[in-house]
């Protein structure tokens, strides 16, 4: 008989890669369908929905290719072992995201600031896409001001408590546990993406052993909390 945590997570599993095939299904159908229309079209003497359906074919085929960036990056944030972890230097691992990210945080303007940051013990890799992730998911829920993002550490009995706080344009109450959720857009974004940033920040947290929830008003910004472990005798 199966155990009660296995069957949630089998139920977790399942419910996953139903919104992923529906997602990938959705899109795939609407490349075919206009491949369909133009292949008929091309036949046709002066037809004027040519460029218009292969917009939606490029559109289409990019909408998967994201989709398929996104579960590529859902499975390695699963994959993780404990052997892998190591002493980690977080303010290290932050600026070579920042370094990354430095185009598009000048093409909106943004500005990030952050504290003295620990060594805490973890996959330098998967931390790394942790910060990206967040960072991220602060540059697509920017509002009208340019992005102000605050990244902090302070010590806890147990490990470090981190704090990534924005000054978008929030998160209603209700949707707080939500948005973790993988394929969730809050307000039909469309800047989202795939929706899975901060189910990848939660199973890379989760995998550390820690916990990760965010607090908001809205019009007021968020801030993103996550624990993760001390480095031992550090």
């Amino acid at each position: 008989m199966s155990s009660p945590a296995r069957t949630k997570s089998d139920r977790e599993v399942s419910e996953f890669l139903l919104r992923a095939c529906h997602d990938l299904r959705a899109s795939a159908r609407a490349v075919l369908t206009n491949a369909e229309l133009l292949l008929r079209d091309a036949g046709t003497p002066g037809s004027s929905s040519f460029e218009q359906r292969l917009g939606f074919i490029v559109e289409g085929a990019g909408r998967i290719d994201l989709l398929l960036d996104g579960l590529a990056g859902y499975a390695v944030a699963l994959q993780m072992e404990a052997a892998s972890f190591q002493a980690t230097r977080m303010d290290v691992l932050l600026r070579l995201v920042l370094t990354k990210l430095d185009k598009d945080l000048r093409d909106c303007g943004a500005e990030v600031a952050y504290s003295e940051l620990p060594i805490v013990r973890g996959n330098p890799d998967r931390l790394m896409q942790l910060f990206e992730s967040l960072l991220r998911n602060a540059l697509v829920h920017r509002g009208q001001a340019a992005p102000r993002i605050h990244i902090s550490a302070g010590k806890q009995a147990e490990g470090w408590l981190f704090g990534v706080q924005d000054n978008g344009p929030g998160v209603e109450r209700e949707f707080l546990e939500s948005i973790f959720t993988p394929f969730e857009r809050l307000h039909g974004n469309e800047r989202a993406g795939a929706g899975l940033g901060l189910a990848i920040c939660r199973a890379i947290v989760e995998r550390h052993e820690g916990r990760i929830w965010a607090e908001s008003e809205p019009e007021n910004g968020a801030t993103f909390w996550f624990t993760l472990p001390a480095n031992d005798g550090a």
